[in-house]
């Protein structure tokens, strides 16, 4: 025991004569600000900003250190800052600012001090309107510690936040198909609610906003001017605010709020009666704003204002005997959220493709999401996502485009049609067949074609379910279309049976084949010059391990870029197709011809009857050609037709622009 007690002695004395040199390695003191980068944004609505000052190193000497915002080294940083990054950063005046201390002391421990910079928010905001080049210089020095260069100096760049109304304007032109009973004695949904969106740019952390909203008819007046009809004002109730107030949550971008437009008060006695141009301004009670900043009543100054009015007009429009064509409703893109913001969960940018049967209308997801949608053609704020347990993750895209085929059998759907989905694969595609409803998993096809080729993007369809062809384009090469033949089945394995050589160009297309004759119909590729009338030299439907090289006819330039149905209606023949005018610009077209006439005849003939845009609500003469603010690819239009009762409904889509459905009557 005692030699253990003196071997531990003797390494404390040891341990004693050893020199404490922790401190070697750490350096000198120094002075800096604490901010990690040379520039930091801040708003300018807070009315201050807090900077820290550090004393690193060591650690174990006082000092002084002083903060100014004005300095000789000021000037210096900024003209370095702005050539290293090409920037025009300017500096506000010092005399815009306050500093709650200028002269720190720090005792041998002390590592940080704070420094709050105060300014008149108002005032400022003012000041600096919509730039953002305007910056607060801070800076750090000391007479008795190096400073950093790094960290001598920082830049606060302060930023105005605006608050707006996403939707300037909402347009309802109303005739009596869509407030009476229809002649089935169905009764129209009378009550529609629109959800609209309140947006803040540059939102200021941990602020929040209470926005008071209000119908005020002082600003119908202004917007008379220049318009050839007036509006007036519309009567109570008409339009309500199912939101009177919006909250935006603290540090949060935007909200959304609900109006109610109740078309009942339209009627009288069950019958639309005429009634003159309606408007009612939605806006922003800007004088009753109130903000909190931590749960805690907040002073918000210098908040600007973008567009703060939603104007609703509510038009009677009269139908006159014969054939109209109406828009039934449409979804549209704005700068600040696509159209498809309205469904939860979607992808926006991903509807290249439609289809539509009596209740819905469809769309898959091209992505990787497994999304395929059901929108209500009814009430399209009701939707769902359908069930995709047996879609695969396979292809590039494992969900890509929709349509819907008749059905003759009760076995499968109980003898309603049929939605088929295809997905988008270089090699073997697959066909998903929704033969036990859209309630459960489809069934699976696998589509055999013994080569590598680009198949999905889009496909057309001919015939029944159960004696029908598919066309696939081929994506990779100018060698056509290649057809697969449907005999009922839901599952197994399907095998090219040919294939027709057009469009004879690459990239995305289909071949739209006429009704009554498989072997002849259009031609055209997403993104194209031109569009070709096409002839087969073969007997598609006999057509069995070989190619139909057709003979082809270009098309006028009115018709690139499009895609087609063909249908019989009240006596004629009409030709629905979409052209797309530019990346942000979509239009449906609606030829009319006589059941004498040929489908070739009427396409080349091009006696337009209908005609809209499909970024916003306007159509015939009064088309608005703004294109909308934003964009599709060139595979992202088009659209599907549908008999209803005694009308016939035309569905209209493209990529990240809108969605529109349209209906044709007879008066």
């Amino acid at each position: 025991m005692k030699k253990f007690f003196a071997f531990f002695c003797t390494l404390g004395l040891l341990a004693g004569c050893i020199a404490d040199d922790r401190g070697n390695f750490m350096v000198d003191d120094s002075f800096g600000l604490t901010t990690r980068e040379t520039l930091v944004q801040a708003s300018v609505h807070t009315g201050s900003y807090t900077i820290g000052v550090s004393k690193n190193g060591v650690g174990q000497k006082a000092a002084s250190a002083s903060v100014s915002l004005e300095d000789a080294s000021i000037l210096a940083a900024l003209d370095k800052y702005n050539g290293e990054y090409q920037t025009s950063y300017k500096l506000i005046p010092a005399s815009w600012f306050s500093l709650s201390q200028s002269n720190l002391e720090f005792g041998q421990k002390e590592v940080v001090k704070d420094v709050t910079v105060s300014w008149d928010a108002g005032k400022l905001a003012e000041f600096i309107g919509e730039s953002t080049d305007y910056v607060l210089p801070v800076c750090v020095k000391s007479s008795d510690l190096n400073v950093s260069e790094a960290k001598q100096v920082v830049f606060v760049r302060l930023i105005r936040s605006s608050l707006s109304i996403a939707q300037k304007s909402i347009s309802r032109v109303v005739d009596r198909t869509k407030v009476e009973p229809d002649k089935q004695g169905n009764v129209p949904q009378l009550k529609e609610t629109v959800i609209l969106d309140l947006k803040m740019d540059n939102f200021i952390k941990n602020v929040g906003l209470e926005c008071p909203l209000k119908i005020d008819n002082s600003l119908i007046e202004s917007y008379n001017q220049g318009q050839e009809q007036p509006f007036v004002a519309a009567p109570a109730g008409l339009v309500t605010l199912e939101t009177p107030s919006v909250t935006i949550p603290e540090g949060g971008e935007g909200a959304t709020f609900k109006i109610t437009i109740d078309k009942s008060l339209l009627l009288s006695g069950g019958t639309l009666q005429p009634f003159p141009n309606y408007l009612v301004p939605v806006t922003i009670d800007t004088d009753a704003i109130k903000a909190t900043e931590k749960g805690k009543d907040f002073q918000l100054s210098g908040l600007a204002y973008g567009s703060i009015v939603t104007y609703v007009a509510i038009t009677y429009l009269e139908i006159k005997p014969g054939l109209s064509v109406r828009r039934e409703w449409g979804y549209y893109s704005t700068a600040d959220a696509s159209w498809s913001d309205f469904i939860s969960g979607f992808t926006a940018g991903s509807e290249r493709n439609v289809a539509m049967d009596d209740d819905y209308i469809y769309l898959a997801e091209t992505n990787q999401t497994k999304h395929i949608w059901a929108i209500s053609r009814t009430a399209p704020e009701q939707y769902r996502s359908l069930p995709v347990g047996t879609v695969a993750d396979e292809g590039t895209f494992y969900v890509s485009c929709p349509r819907v085929m008749k059905n003759s059998n009760p076995e499968i759907n109980g003898g309603r049609d049929v939605l088929v989905v295809s997905n988008m694969n270089s090699g073997d595609p697959k066909l998903y067949v929704y033969n036990q409803g859209i309630d459960n998993d489809p069934s699976v096809l696998s589509m055999q074609t013994w080569a590598s080729r680009r198949l999905g993007d889009t496909f057309t369809t001919w015939g029944t379910f159960q004696e029908g062809m598919l066309f696939f384009k081929d994506f990779d090469s100018a060698q056509g279309t290649v057809t697969f033949k449907l005999s009922g089945k839901a599952s197994g394995s399907l095998y090219l049976v040919g294939r027709i050589v057009a469009p004879p160009v690459t990239g995305a297309g289909a071949y739209f084949p006429f009704p009554d004759n498989i072997n002849e119909g259009v031609a055209s590729t997403r993104g194209g010059a031109t569009a070709w009338l096409t002839k087969a030299s073969k007997n598609l439907w006999t057509l069995e391990g070989a190619d139909a090289s057709p003979s082809l006819t270009e098309l006028s330039g009115y018709f690139a870029d499009t895609a087609y149905r063909f249908f019989d209606f009240g006596g004629k023949r009409y030709i629905a197709y979409t052209r797309q005018v530019s990346s942000g610009d979509g239009r449906l077209f609606i030829l009319e011809g006589e059941t004498t006439q040929s489908w070739s005849q009427i396409l080349q003939e091009r006696n337009v009857v209908y005609h809209a845009a499909i970024q916003n609500d306007t159509e015939q003469e009064g088309i608005n050609e703004e294109p909308s603010p934003r964009t599709s690819g060139n595979s992202g239009m088009d659209l599907d037709v549908r008999q209803v009762g005694d009308d016939m409904y035309i569905v209209v889509v493209k990529q990240n622009v809108g969605l529109s459905l349209f209906r044709m009557m007879m008066n």
